[in-house]
């Protein structure tokens, strides 16, 4: 049985997650510490759980979000960015995702792909109930005043 998980392993069939057994609901009680020590400022702490969560289980579109969250308040905006597009490569509706690489594209005047992905974040919690698509909401609101006022300054004809 061990050759066969192991080959399975190997062509790429299961994770490391499931080759050494550890399931969802254990992965997830890891990521939940990891989130509480995100919360609380100790960064490279939960950068670490986060990095095994994404070698464990590569395929988990939460995991990259929240490694790519770790990046962003570290300021290390290029890794953000690519734990933010994997996570959405994996699930395309994942608001907190969607949300933070909009503001990341906005940061880089990357101001079309940036309102898109605040928008699709919105769409997808239209009732506001993460944080993340409260911000996108706030974002995209400030952008269409600033267009706004932007224009009443221009005056009529520009």
């Amino acid at each position: 049985m061990k050759k066969i998980n192991e080959e399975k392993l190997v062509a790429g069939e299961i994770t490391i997650a499931e080759y050494v057994g550890l399931n969802k609901e254990r992965q997830y009680e890891i990521a939940r510490k990891g989130y509480e020590l995100m919360e609380t400022g100790r960064l490279d702490e939960a950068e670490t759980i986060y990095k095994g969560l994404v070698a464990a289980d590569p395929y988990d579109s939460v995991f990259h979000s929240q490694l790519g969250a770790i990046y962003f308040r570290k300021q290390d905006y290029n890794q953000a960015f690519r734990q933010f597009d994997d996570s959405i490569r994996l699930n395309k509706a994942n608001v907190d995702a969607l949300a933070a690489r909009g503001e990341l594209l906005l940061m880089k005047q990357k101001y079309e792909q940036g309102i898109t992905d605040l928008k699709k974040a919105v769409e997808n919690d239209p009732n506001g109930t993460k944080q993340s698509s409260i911000r996108a909401r706030a974002l995209l609101l400030s952008l269409r005043d600033a267009v706004e006022k932007r224009q009443a300054e221009a005056g009529p004809g520009h």
